[in-house]
């Protein structure tokens, strides 16, 4: 019984993120309608505000409880979604404030609250986007003085321009690539099937389904099958729309794994080809 219940919240939770957005729109619209209400020629748009605010009022709640549903199953860093919860309760709570406040004919106190509701829905907004896509996703591409990376350094590969060839191979070469293109899904912020791969331990001990990398085979481990299926395949990681590693990349990673998937030891050490040891030596010539 309890798992069937487990089931039917999660089935329903899972609407929130079709939901989700309603809400944010008509927010949106009501404060870009209460600013052109202060221009005479838009006057006439100020009575559509009570029909809005009417049909954000039931959005909103159902919003606030399949999210609340969705989160009683995931697998998100705890302290971030405490925070998503409770900002998105406090948008319903404040959007419901609204809504008495408005039908009271308290006009400046409904303005401020709804500007104070905006701040809330862009809080929110954020903290959900930091669960889904990691919590530098917004700033990621931003321009260096707000705190993203120059663009040459997030579309190089992760290797570019760097001599790895005499440091630990796992920290210097391994760990960056894990970082570029799976850490959003599987680091600190987002375990998608209880799987980290921000550190060896957690490569190691694999996700809910067991372990995914067998050292000393690649052909054997889930990790690299995964990598080398067809984008379309729904197995396939990264999935299809996310940043892919490059040939050189997954070639490294295969070779890292059929060598033992050593740690603080140099590729030096290691004998690598020639192939690999250009693509830790001298990074990639073509960079995708």
């Amino acid at each position: 019984m309890h798992e069937q219940l487990s089931t039917s919240s999660q089935f329903i939770g899972r609407f929130h993120v079709l939901l989700v957005h309603l809400p944010i729109g008509f927010i949106i619209l009501l404060a870009a309608l209460e600013v052109l209400a202060l221009l005479p020629r838009f006057k006439g748009l100020a009575p559509a505000n009570r029909v809005i605010l009417g049909l954000t009022v039931p959005a909103v709640i159902c919003t606030a409880v399949t999210g609340w549903l969705l989160a009683g199953g995931s697998d998100y860093e705890a302290g971030l979604l405490v925070w998503h919860r409770w900002t998105g309760v406090g948008v319903a709570a404040c959007v419901l404030a609204l809504f008495i406040i408005e039908r009271a004919g308290w006009q400046r106190t409904y303005r401020v609250g709804l500007g104070f509701t905006l701040l809330l829905v862009a809080l929110a907004g954020h903290l959900g986007g930091s669960l889904t896509h990691g919590r530098n996703y917004l700033f990621e591409f931003a321009p260096s003085w707000l705190g993203g990376r120059r663009s040459t350094e997030a579309d190089a590969p992760a290797t570019v321009g760097k001599n790895l060839m005499s440091e630990p191979i796992f920290n210097a070469a391994v760990q960056p690539i894990f970082k570029r293109y799976c850490i959003s899904c599987h680091g600190p912020s987002k375990q998608k099937a209880k799987l980290r791969l921000d550190s060896f331990d957690a490569l190691l001990k694999g996700s809910e389904n067991g372990p995914i990398m067998e050292p000393g085979d690649a052909s054997a481990s889930l990790i690299a099958k995964r990598l080398q299926l067809p984008p379309e395949d729904e197995d396939h990681m990264p999935p299809e729309g996310k940043r892919q590693p490059t040939p050189e990349e997954i070639a490294f990673l295969q070779w890292w794994i059929n060598a033992g998937a050593p740690t603080n030891q140099p590729a030096s050490s290691l004998n690598p080809p020639e192939a690999i040891a250009r693509f830790l030596g001298a990074g990639i010539a073509n960079p995708r």
